[in-house]
């Protein structure tokens, strides 16, 4: 053998070893990422590097690497680039896709609608036929993701019937409803107690939760005006109690409430119990004040607590004696409410996922409550999650001869750092109406203020009556997202909207 191939040999154990490891790698690394809307890919992990190219919808694509909040993944080009990690679900990989299979099933409904998620509010991708057998993948409350012959998708359990007696393992372990506390930022709240989970949102450290259940080390949380889960490790669930009375500020001092149906409730949160429905006018004794809550006597000595935006210190005389007379004005008022998209139109979808539709029928929901207390009669475009035209809207508000109309709509656009509301109207009749609205709207939320404006909106421009589109904060913005979102937000910009219209009847 020659001095050449003698090194040769030599070397090739050292190559084998530099290369077969890195084939490995790619290999076990066969996870892949989608999103349900084009996403933008970017250089490097980080949103200051340039744009190279942009995910396709509902597209698979193999991970390269994980880096913090970022994901780095394989193009069609064979080329590499970045996004990230909130706005992407991970997909299973064949190994794991095999061990959550548990058993068969019967669908026992015809035309049962197979979504894509865990939930009503996910859109339908087919439909199945009964006595179509199915395999039950995994259970997230009462809802199956099952493996079909068109696909794989969610449906309703009570439509599903098994051909096994154990059905699922249940691992969900109710407990008592509790408080608990995020213990770190930015923490990933996710559609499914599992990583491959959509990532509908994210919670700042010291938000305050309600846990309904537990899955493994995953608890069920009250969320938006829905349940979601997040990892059991981000929660401090033994500050129930001191995380409350660190926070508790002594006052003595009489409070009153300004609307009817107000919640008086077992704790210093909106997902607390309600023990008590209070009514307009009603008085309180406060004890202590928590953050944006008053600590109250009830009249049979027992604690109850009340969220201080919807109350006014009792001694206000002034603001009380204006807030009954207007009351007055808006007795036997004809009031369209208009809440924007609905069914298969969703609207603008957040940064986290959150859809406008359901955004704007929690708004009109609550003015409408308002509204009723106060004598008016109350007409809503919709009161569900159901399709509408915008004839149908403008139609509902002419047959009625409406004394004002509401669309009500949530924004985006393409830069996230744009925030704030705006409103709208078309015609000079029409200004007013827009222009009380807002100032109350913004008076009352300190929301950035872009406005009232004119533009031709249809259901503006088609109406004969006193008309307004409010565009209350925008999606696209990942903080105002989060903020629109909380009930907080929600009871103050509908308890505004009800008093710019106080204002505009006065």
């Amino acid at each position: 053998m020659n001095k050449r191939k003698r090194t040769a040999y030599l070397l090739l154990p050292f190559l084998l070893f530099f290369i077969f490891p890195t084939i490995k790698g790619s290999a076990e690394n066969s996870q892949t990422v989608h999103s349900a809307n084009p996403i933008n890919i970017r250089e490097g992990p980080s949103t200051n590097t340039p744009i190279v190219d942009q995910m396709e919808a509902n597209t698979d694509y193999p991970i390269v690497q994980e880096q913090s909040d970022w994901i780095e993944i394989t193009l069609h080009t064979g080329k590499t680039g970045w996004v990230a990690s909130y706005l992407v679900t991970k997909n299973q990989n064949s190994t794991e896709a095999a061990a959550v299979h548990s058993n068969k099933g019967i669908v026992t409904e015809n035309g049962l609608r197979l979504r894509n998620g865990p939930g009503t509010n996910y859109n339908v991708i087919n439909t199945l036929s009964k006595d179509s057998s199915v395999t039950i993948l995994t259970e997230n409350g009462d809802w199956l993701e099952i493996e079909t012959s068109v696909g794989t998708g969610w449906v309703h359990k009570e439509f599903i019937e098994s051909n096994e007696k154990t059905v699922i393992k249940e691992t969900n372990t109710s407990i008592r409803s509790k408080i608990a506390t995020v213990s770190e930022d930015e923490v990933n709240v996710r559609s499914i107690p599992s990583t491959s989970g959509d990532i509908i949102g994210k919670l700042a450290k010291g938000t305050i939760i309600h846990i309904v259940s537990k899955e493994g080390n995953w608890s069920k949380i009250q969320y938006s005006g829905n349940y979601a889960w997040i990892y059991s490790d981000y929660l401090d669930e033994n500050t129930e109690n001191t995380q409350l009375k660190e926070k508790e500020k002594k006052i003595n001092t009489k409070i009153m409430v300004l609307y009817n149906r107000t919640n008086i409730r077992s704790n210093a949160t909106v997902n607390s119990n309600v023990k008590l429905i209070a009514n307009k006018g009603d008085t309180f004794q406060t004890i202590a004040e928590i953050g944006d809550w008053y600590k109250i006597e009830l009249s049979n000595g027992d604690i109850g607590y009340v969220a201080n935006w919807i109350v006014k210190e009792a001694s206000n005389t002034l603001h009380t004696t204006n807030v009954e007379s207007k009351k007055g004005d808006l007795k036997d008022k004809i009031i369209v409410i208009d809440p924007g998209h609905g069914g298969k139109d969703s609207g603008t979808i957040g940064i986290f996922g959150i859809l406008e539709k359901d955004l704007t029928i929690r708004t009109a929901n609550l003015l409408a409550d308002k509204l009723k207390a106060a004598g008016s009669t109350v007409i809503q475009t919709r009161s569900d999650d159901h399709f509408l035209t915008l004839q149908d809207r403008v139609n509902m508000s002419s047959s009625s001869n409406a004394d004002a109309f509401i669309s009500i709509h949530y924004d985006s656009v393409k830069d996230p750092t744009i925030m704030g509301m705006t409103s709208y109207y078309y015609t000079s009749s029409q200004k007013e109406l827009a222009n009380e609205l807002h100032a109350s709207i913004i008076e009352a939320t300190n929301m950035a203020d872009r406005g009232v404006r004119q533009n031709s909106y249809f259901v503006l421009r088609e109406n004969s009556q006193p008309a307004t589109l409010l565009e209350l904060g925008y999606l696209s913005n990942p903080a105002e997202e989060q903020l629109v979102a909380t009930q907080k937000y929600q009871e103050t910009v509908s308890a505004a909207i009800y008093q710019g219209l106080a204002n505009y009847f006065q």
